[in-house]
Protein backbone atom coordinates (compact mmCIF):
# COMPACT_ATOMS: atom_id res chain seq x y z
CA UNK A 1 0.00 0.00 0.00
CA UNK A 2 1.61 3.73 -0.72
CA UNK A 3 1.56 6.17 2.22
CA UNK A 4 -1.88 7.58 0.90
CA UNK A 5 -3.83 4.35 0.97
CA UNK A 6 -2.28 3.80 4.73
CA UNK A 7 -2.95 6.91 5.96
CA UNK A 8 -6.69 6.30 4.48
CA UNK A 9 -7.14 2.73 6.84
CA UNK A 10 -6.15 4.67 9.70
CA UNK A 11 -8.19 7.51 9.25
CA UNK A 12 -11.03 5.07 8.81
CA UNK A 13 -10.46 2.53 11.49
CA UNK A 14 -10.19 6.34 13.62
CA UNK A 15 -13.49 7.28 12.93
CA UNK A 16 -15.38 3.48 12.84
CA UNK A 17 -13.84 3.43 16.78
CA UNK A 18 -15.31 7.00 17.00
CA UNK A 19 -18.40 5.82 16.47
CA UNK A 20 -17.80 2.88 18.10
CA UNK A 21 -17.01 4.58 21.34
CA UNK A 22 -19.96 7.06 21.11
CA UNK A 23 -22.38 4.12 20.74
CA UNK A 24 -20.91 2.84 23.90
CA UNK A 25 -21.47 6.19 25.67
CA UNK A 26 -24.22 6.86 24.20
CA UNK A 27 -22.90 10.69 23.94
CA UNK A 28 -23.64 11.04 20.33
CA UNK A 29 -26.35 13.94 20.85
CA UNK A 30 -22.85 16.09 21.99
CA UNK A 31 -21.90 16.14 18.76
CA UNK A 32 -25.04 16.90 16.92
CA UNK A 33 -25.70 19.89 14.80
CA UNK A 34 -28.49 21.15 12.68
CA UNK A 35 -29.63 17.03 12.73
CA UNK A 36 -26.17 15.54 11.87
CA UNK A 37 -23.37 14.50 13.05
CA UNK A 38 -20.69 17.44 13.46
CA UNK A 39 -17.97 17.32 11.17
CA UNK A 40 -15.74 19.93 12.44
CA UNK A 41 -15.92 18.84 15.70
CA UNK A 42 -15.32 15.03 15.06
CA UNK A 43 -12.36 15.25 12.49
CA UNK A 44 -10.34 18.16 14.49
CA UNK A 45 -11.09 15.72 17.91
CA UNK A 46 -9.44 12.90 15.67
CA UNK A 47 -7.08 15.32 14.27
CA UNK A 48 -7.60 14.26 10.65
CA UNK A 49 -8.10 16.30 7.60
CA UNK A 50 -11.35 18.14 6.96
CA UNK A 51 -11.37 16.90 3.36
CA UNK A 52 -10.96 13.32 3.92
CA UNK A 53 -14.78 13.27 4.37
CA UNK A 54 -14.99 13.92 0.82
CA UNK A 55 -12.01 11.87 -0.30
CA UNK A 56 -12.58 8.66 1.32
CA UNK A 57 -15.97 6.95 0.25
CA UNK A 58 -16.03 4.43 3.25
CA UNK A 59 -15.43 6.90 5.84
CA UNK A 60 -18.58 9.34 4.35
CA UNK A 61 -20.71 6.36 4.36
CA UNK A 62 -19.67 5.55 8.05
CA UNK A 63 -20.61 8.94 9.35
CA UNK A 64 -23.79 9.13 7.16
CA UNK A 65 -24.76 5.83 8.71
CA UNK A 66 -24.05 7.56 12.13
CA UNK A 67 -26.65 10.44 11.20
CA UNK A 68 -29.33 8.42 10.40
CA UNK A 69 -28.89 5.82 13.59
CA UNK A 70 -28.19 8.50 15.76
CA UNK A 71 -30.17 11.49 14.42
CA UNK A 72 -32.58 9.85 12.71
CA UNK A 73 -33.38 10.91 8.60
CA UNK A 74 -34.13 14.74 8.88
CA UNK A 75 -33.19 16.16 6.38
CA UNK A 76 -35.14 14.06 4.00
CA UNK A 77 -38.12 14.95 6.36
CA UNK A 78 -37.25 18.64 5.74
CA UNK A 79 -37.24 18.33 1.89
CA UNK A 80 -40.65 16.18 2.13
CA UNK A 81 -42.14 19.00 4.20
CA UNK A 82 -40.70 21.90 1.77
CA UNK A 83 -42.16 20.01 -0.78
CA UNK A 84 -45.89 19.63 0.36
CA UNK A 85 -45.80 23.38 1.39
CA UNK A 86 -44.38 24.61 -1.65
CA UNK A 87 -47.43 22.11 -3.46
CA UNK A 88 -49.93 22.92 -0.79
CA UNK A 89 -49.22 27.06 -1.68
CA UNK A 90 -49.27 26.61 -5.41
CA UNK A 91 -52.83 25.11 -5.18
CA UNK A 92 -53.60 27.51 -2.47
CA UNK A 93 -52.37 30.41 -5.49
CA UNK A 94 -54.31 28.35 -7.96
CA UNK A 95 -57.61 28.29 -5.68
CA UNK A 96 -57.31 31.84 -5.32
CA UNK A 97 -56.98 32.94 -8.73
CA UNK A 98 -59.71 30.55 -9.32
CA UNK A 99 -61.78 32.26 -7.03
CA UNK A 100 -61.18 35.60 -8.22
CA UNK A 101 -62.28 34.79 -11.72
CA UNK A 102 -65.35 33.48 -10.29
CA UNK A 103 -65.93 36.53 -8.52
CA UNK A 104 -65.91 38.52 -11.50
CA UNK A 105 -68.20 36.51 -13.49
CA UNK A 106 -70.87 36.69 -10.33
CA UNK A 107 -70.57 40.52 -10.74
CA UNK A 108 -70.99 40.20 -14.41
CA UNK A 109 -73.68 38.17 -14.09
CA UNK A 110 -75.43 39.84 -11.72
CA UNK A 111 -75.21 42.99 -13.47
CA UNK A 112 -76.80 41.30 -16.39
CA UNK A 113 -79.36 39.79 -14.41
CA UNK A 114 -80.64 42.92 -13.19
CA UNK A 115 -80.71 44.52 -16.85
CA UNK A 116 -82.68 41.52 -17.58
CA UNK A 117 -84.78 41.67 -14.76
CA UNK A 118 -85.77 45.94 -15.94
CA UNK A 119 -85.98 44.92 -19.56
CA UNK A 120 -88.43 42.00 -18.54
CA UNK A 121 -90.95 44.80 -16.30
CA UNK A 122 -90.50 46.91 -19.33
CA UNK A 123 -91.90 44.00 -21.50
CA UNK A 124 -94.41 42.35 -19.06
CA UNK A 125 -95.76 45.74 -18.67
CA UNK A 126 -96.22 46.56 -22.02
CA UNK A 127 -97.91 43.02 -22.37
CA UNK A 128 -100.34 43.99 -20.11
CA UNK A 129 -101.04 47.24 -22.25
CA UNK A 130 -101.24 45.40 -25.31
CA UNK A 131 -103.62 42.67 -23.61
CA UNK A 132 -106.08 45.65 -21.65
CA UNK A 133 -106.49 47.74 -24.88
CA UNK A 134 -105.49 45.87 -27.98
CA UNK A 135 -102.51 48.88 -28.83
CA UNK A 136 -99.40 48.82 -28.20
CA UNK A 137 -97.93 51.60 -26.18
CA UNK A 138 -95.09 54.02 -27.60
Amino acid sequence: MSNGQAKGQENLQAVKQWIAERDALADYGEYERRGIVNRSALFEELNISRSTYGSNPQIRALIEDADVRWYGNKEVDTKAHKAARERSEKKAAATNAEISKLMDQIVKLKAENAQLKRENEKYSAMKEVLLETGYQPR
